[in-house]
């Protein structure tokens, strides 16, 4: 009889529909409490944050003597880089809080219940993830290079009472065939005492000693290549050009002004009031002194000189951007410098890309935080918050990890920067993906 009951209830029982749109009153409710948690975890994020860079920076403030405003437009400036970090592990760890406790209270099991499926509860919770994701991309690849730049510059004013200056400056070009040696290096000005490492080909042939005939070609000669001037002298014009450049041709050649300016509208260099000096090895190392490397002329000077795009295609900026960490680099900056340096080393291109690759691809770890965070905290609805915190932590430090060892593979090339840039985060986010559709009953 009971049995009979059984069955007669259960044919009368009818299945509750999957809810989807509209569910204004659910979906207010659920964004209204995790903003609530979220923006919690921001302030205390930020607070840290805020808090290390006053423990860091404050004494060389105080021991300059700057001024309150220095320090607070310093912190403002260094808050939008830390901010960029503290957008993923908030939405993470304010995601499975809000769900968790939404499980602890058996909401979870009432919204199921009433036909709204897992993936749709999180609904109002990927949307502020996409939201989140947008911004982090804005502040990583827009803000934050700028910021910093901002941040420096007032550390360096303020703190060290100095301007903004790079002092000794050492730039080695991405091809290798320069080398940059400044003694004060200023953003945006013309740039005194530099030296230029380079080596001897057709173009520098041309500009120090010039063709054969002109009137100061066999002077020239003579002062740079003192045993071999009369032997070249000897020949016919094209026999002396040939010659020369067969004996100059890959050595090294020191070039000194004492001041170099950059017209961006022409994108030349000019060097101004110089001298330039070679050696006698072909090819030498900085620590290789003992095999002897000296000078085959006396310095011979020049009033200017003048390099085309294509003999030095760096800029004042990408020096600039040397000296940044090239983490800080905006993907766009780094696209720009592979683009112009057709000739940079395999090695050094996929340092570059992998770092592109891996910068367009950290902002999405928002998702990361959503698609991993919602069926996590709602797997046992009975354990609490403390659990889907101490579950928040794990993922966070294994993304981080996984990411900065597929990350060193890139650099070492070890595999190609596609792949050691995004696979992390496409991994954890399709694994995210495929949680949520397995636990949406």
């Amino acid at each position: 009889m009971n049995d009979l009951n059984v069955r007669q209830a259960c044919k009368r029982m009818v299945t509750i529909p999957r809810r989807w749109f509209p569910l204004w009153v659910l979906d207010g409710y659920i964004l209204r409490e995790f903003l609530i948690k979220y923006c919690i975890l921001m302030l205390v994020f930020v607070l840290l944050f805020l808090l290390s860079d006053v423990y860091n920076s404050i004494s060389d403030f105080l021991d300059a003597g700057a001024s309150i405003r220095d320090v607070l437009l310093f912190l403002g400036a260094k808050l939008p880089g830390n901010v960029r970090f503290i957008l993923p592990i908030s939405m993470l760890l304010g995601c499975m809080w809000c769900m968790a406790t939404f499980g602890k209270n058996l909401e979870i099991t009432a919204m199921r219940a009433s036909g709204v499926s897992l993936f749709r509860c999180g609904m109002p919770i990927f949307a502020v993830g996409l939201v989140v994701t947008g911004v982090n991309i804005y502040f990583n690849e827009f803000l934050v290079p700028r910021t910093e730049k901002i941040a420096e510059r007032i550390y360096v004013r303020a703190a060290e009472r100095r301007d903004y200056v790079q002092n000794l400056l050492a730039y080695r070009s991405p091809d290798g065939r320069r080398h940059w040696l400044f003694k004060t290096f200023v953003r945006g000005e013309a740039q005194d005492d530099v030296t230029l490492r380079t080596y001897w080909d057709k173009s520098l042939i041309a500009k120090f000693i010039g063709a054969p005939g002109s009137p100061s070609f066999r002077d020239r000669v003579r002062r740079v290549m003192p045993s071999r001037a009369e032997a070249i002298l000897s020949l016919d014009p094209k026999g002396q050009s040939d010659a020369l450049f067969r004996a100059l041709n890959g050595r090294k050649v020191d070039i000194f002004a004492k001041k170099t300016d950059y017209d961006p509208q022409k994108a030349e260099w000019i060097f101004l009031d110089g001298h330039f000096v070679s050696f006698d090895r072909k090819d030498e190392h900085d620590t290789s002194a003992s095999r002897g490397t000296s000078a085959v002329h006396p310095e011979e000077k020049y009033k200017t000189l003048t390099f085309t795009h294509d003999q030095i295609p760096e800029r004042p900026d990408d020096i600039a951007n040397a000296v940044r960490e090239k983490d800080d680099l905006s993907t766009a900056v780094i696209l720009d410098l592979v683009r112009r340096n057709p000739k940079m080393p395999e090695r050094v291109k996929k340092i570059y890309m992998t770092l592109f690759f891996y910068r367009i691809s950290f902002p999405w770890a928002c998702l990361i935080a959503v698609f991993l965070g919602i069926p996590l905290a709602t797997k046992n609805e009975r354990t609490g918050s403390l659990l889907a915190v101490i579950s928040a932590v794990v993922i966070i430090v294994a993304y981080i990890v996984v990411a900065q060892v597929f990350l060193i593979f890139g650099k070492a090339g070890l595999c190609p920067p596609v792949i050691a840039g995004t696979l992390p985060t496409l991994c954890f986010i399709a694994f995210g993906i495929w949680r949520v559709f397995f636990d949406r009953n």
